[in-house]
């Protein structure tokens, strides 16, 4: 998996808050009609998975200006969730316009190195983030806050994909595509691997509604 150079915490910050300033989103495929379509889908399987939890305390990493995170508190308003993103503009957009929800909390991380104590989540989720991070040291950090029994769910770009392929290594189509400079995507048996290695039992790593998803 790529490594990432010095200072990609700065950039990815920089990219983000841009995003936010100029097009008041963190990414443009999250306000189409197919990017909203997935976005509810993955929603309503993550209320599924919380479905075994009594009364959920759950982590969103890379949460941007919570386009995600709107279709989660939709299928759950009571949840109780913290959600995180190394933007500080990108939280501020989205500590605004959630604000009527009591239960959720928006708050500037970096998560490869979470202020978060251990054992603090029943579940740790995410739509397109990791492979924005080095995702060893991101991984450990997810196994570290979440409770014993707690669970992950993660979806990503799979490297399979012709399309996210061209994107993620001509770098001027990815430009195009607002990607970051240190951003990948994963191959679905190296990423289950890594999961394993750090610890983490009962993995399943699949392609989900389109080419370009891991959960």
């Amino acid at each position: 998996m790529k490594k990432r150079g010095r200072g990609y915490q700065t950039k990815e910050q920089q990219h983000f808050d841009r995003l936010t300033e100029t097009a008041g989103e963190i990414w443009w495929g999250s306000t189409t009609e197919a990017g909203i379509k997935r976005l509810r889908k993955r929603a309503y399987l993550i209320a599924q998975k919380l479905a075994h939890f009594k009364d959920p305390v759950v982590l969103e990493l890379g949460c941007g200006t919570g386009a995600f995170s709107k279709f989660i508190l939709e299928e759950l308003p009571l949840l109780r969730l913290t959600a995180c993103d190394i933007s500080p503009k990108a939280i501020q957009a989205a500590t605004e316009r959630y604000a009527d929800y009591k239960n959720a909390c928006f708050e500037v991380a970096d998560v490869s190195s979470m202020h978060y104590a251990t054992n603090t989540f029943d579940a740790v989720i995410g739509n397109s983030v990791l492979h924005h991070l080095p995702i060893e040291i991101s991984l450990r950090e997810c196994f570290r806050v979440l409770k014993p029994g707690g669970i992950i769910w993660f979806s990503e770009p799979n490297m399979m994909n012709p399309q996210i392929a061209v994107e993620k290594n001509i770098r001027f189509i990815g430009r195009m595509l607002q990607n970051t400079e240190d951003e990948t995507a994963f191959f679905r048996w190296s990423l289950a691997k890594t999961l394993q290695e750090v610890g983490f039992c009962n993995v399943s790593v699949q392609p989900s509604d389109c080419p370009a998803s891991f959960n």
